[in-house]
């Protein structure tokens, strides 16, 4: 069997840890590593002038040119100390060399891979192109990193440092980019490679219900929307806001609403759901049901339904079940 990519050699792994000097003093005096540089980023928490990211960079033993670079967050909002709280000490990537990393990223997409950005995080001084495949399927984040003679192995910007930094936003807790990720009690959400208004007509669409959730049996009835339901028809309404889609679902003087927020970013729009108002003992059991429809709305859109395992086809159709036979909303 042909795989979709080749990776080059190994080109560097980093750690998260919280200090750094002293996971980089263990690599040195015990395992032979070789302390290459230290090297201070602000990634955008910090204000001008100081850093929020330290970075030890090491030699593996017997190579001048492969690293390790150990990583410590100097801000409490720093994406890496949010990432440590979340994921706990470790390794956060291994990057790989490629010769062509957009033809690279291009049939990985065809495979159903996703990245963390669109398009690849280039320096413009070197050339230096970067990019992160999503952690999911592996547990910590797959770099590919296309160098070139002006950056050589080894060798990292501080720009390019930031900006895949960021792409990991959406993985996390609630910070002061204001994009959440999945866990009781926070925000489930998702990213989308399409643009925000894309996004916002394809939810403001009701029929398109069926297409990512469990709401499958919605119809059109004279002026109203309905979902066909054992125990009789629901009202459904989708209304917007500046920065939100809302869905209210009714019957008699009951309702249930779900809101959407939607914000815009440079590679095209996160989608996410408030979990805290919801009542604490129904918060897992929905967190998980939104990952896959938010899962599902992503695919969709980024035209891959086909990269959605079966497995999650039929837990939505077993929730699609569940809500046809509800007493309640």
């Amino acid at each position: 069997m042909s795989l979709p990519l080749q990776l080059g050699p190994l080109d560097h792994y980093t750690l998260i840890v919280e200090d750094a000097a002293a996971t980089a003093r263990f690599h040195e005096d015990v395992l032979g590593f070789r302390p290459l540089r230290i090297q201070k980023v602000n990634a955008g928490t910090a204000r001008e002038g100081e850093f929020d990211m330290l970075n030890h960079v090491l030699c593996l033993p017997g190579s001048n040119d492969r690293v390790v670079v150990v990583t410590e967050g100097l801000t409490e909002n720093s994406i890496f100390c949010r990432y440590l709280r979340k994921y706990g000490p470790g390794i956060h990537h291994v990057a790989y060399e490629v010769d062509d990393i957009r033809a690279a990223m291009d049939a990985l997409r065809k495979s159903g891979v996703r990245t963390t950005a669109t398009e690849p995080h280039r320096d413009p001084l070197t050339g230096l192109l970067q990019v992160f495949l999503n952690r999911e399927p592996t547990g910590y984040f797959v770099e590919l990193i296309e160098r070139s003679s002006q950056a050589a192995t080894g060798v990292f910007t501080n720009e390019n440092m930031a900006a895949l930094a960021n792409t990991m936003n959406r993985y996390l807790g609630s910070s002061t980019n204001g994009v959440e990720s999945t866990g009781q009690g926070e925000d489930v959400c998702v990213e989308i490679a399409v643009s925000e208004g894309i996004v916002r007509r394809f939810l403001l669409e009701p029929l398109n219900l069926a297409l990512w959730t469990g709401h499958r049996m919605i119809r059109r009835d004279g002026g109203r929307v309905v979902e066909a339901r054992m125990h009789g028809d629901v009202a459904v309404e989708i209304t917007q806001a500046d920065d939100a889609v809302v869905f209210t679902w009714s019957r008699g003087t009951t309702q249930k609403t779900v809101c959407l927020r939607l914000m815009a970013t440079g590679t095209g729009c996160v989608v996410s759901v408030e979990m805290k108002s919801l009542p604490v003992e129904a918060r897992e059991q929905i967190a998980e049901i939104m990952s896959l429809e938010l899962a599902i709305l992503s695919a969709t859109l980024e035209e891959r339904r086909n990269s959605i395992a079966q497995r999650d086809w039929d837990r939505l159709t077993t929730y699609h079940l569940e809500i046809h036979q509800r007493m309640e909303l």
